[in-house]
Formats: C-alpha cells, sequence, structure tokens
C-alpha cells in the first residue's frame, strides 16, 4: 500500500479537532464576560490589600471593575462608587505623580494611604 499523503492531512485534522475539544479553553481565550457578579461597598483596610486591578469598561464588559485581592488570597470586587475606593485610588494615583504609572499596591504606598485616611 502506497504512502498517501491525503491519509496524513486526515489524522492531523482529527487530532486537532480532538485537542480542540478535548482541552478547556478559557486560558486561551479572552474573558467575553464581567469577572465581578456582584460588588461590595463595604470598607477594607488598605493594609489588607495585596492587588488591586481596575479594569476599565470595554468589550468583554459594560462597566468598570474594581477588584481587590487581599493578603489572605480572597477576592473582592468593589463598587467603583464607593466614596473610600475612590479616595484610595486618587491617593495612589497623586503618590505615583503620574496617570500613566500602573497603579500598584507597594507596602510603603500602602502605609501612607493608610495614615492619610486615619
Amino acid at each position: 500500500m502506497p504512502f498517501n499523503p491525503h491519509y496524513l492531512l486526515v489524522v492531523l485534522t482529527l487530532c486537532c479537532f480532538a485537542a480542540l475539544h478535548a482541552f478547556p479553553m478559557s486560558g486561551f481565550a479572552p474573558r467575553v464576560a464581567c469577572r465581578c457578579i456582584r460588588t461590595s461597598s463595604a470598607f477594607i483596610s488598605p493594609m489588607r490589600f495585596h492587588k488591586l486591578e481596575i479594569l476599565p469598561a470595554g468589550a468583554h464588559c459594560s462597566r468598570i471593575e474594581i477588584i481587590v485581592t487581599k493578603k489572605d488570597k480572597t477576592i473582592v470586587c468593589v463598587n467603583p462608587e464607593a466614596r473610600w475606593i475612590n479616595k484610595v485610588i486618587s491617593l495612589l494615583k497623586s503618590n505615583k505623580g503620574s496617570a500613566g504609572v500602573p497603579i500598584s499596591t507597594t507596602t510603603d504606598g500602602i502605609n501612607m494611604i493608610v495614615e492619610q485616611l486615619q
């Protein structure tokens, strides 16, 4: 039986088709929905922040999302209209001096914010 390149093409197509359906695509595809189902306006001390993410409205979600990851690895979605989070964000921006610098929550920055909030 001679080698036929069409057999190779069929086998490769079947392997690719099987791989696409066997592996979840959530790690490869961009998010197509909002990450926050509900939000909280309750105050969270910046001393408990591990990471602060601000996701602007876009194709994935029609509203701004503010996600706080606390030091105990719990994730809280904060209401962008909450006065306390807007104060924290404005203090972080003013400490960086430039709006183009991404917001980060270093320990020094958080300590400074906690002192200014008190």
